[in-house]
């Protein structure tokens, strides 16, 4: 996504996050807080979802090993053509597969 769009949309999420509870007031009194800041929590929860969805191959804990699919895939590939000489599989380093 492109910055001046992403930048466009934290800023709207603040601005409703925080004229929210002005809505709220009248009709949740006291319970106001507790749904504006469900409500917030919601809005920036799926924005941090979606910055993570962006860009899904990394090399951090909750990224896909993209790398050792490649290989995984390699190494099934040449199997089935008969070839001998094949590529190591990846292994897990601290309990993370890169």
């Amino acid at each position: 996504m492109p910055f001046g769009y992403a930048l466009l949309l934290h800023r709207t999420a603040y601005l409703f996050c925080f004229l929210l509870p002005f809505g709220f007031a009248d009709v949740l009194g006291w319970g106001t807080p507790l749904a504006a800041a469900l409500v917030a929590y919601t809005f920036f929860g799926l924005d941090a979802l979606g910055g993570e969805l962006e860009e899904p191959f990394g090399t951090l804990p909750n990224d896909l090993p993209i790398a050792a699919l490649a290989t995984a895939i390699e190494i099934i590939l040449r199997e089935g053509m008969g070839e001998r000489d094949l590529p190591v599989a990846l292994e897990p380093v601290d309990f993370m597969l890169l």
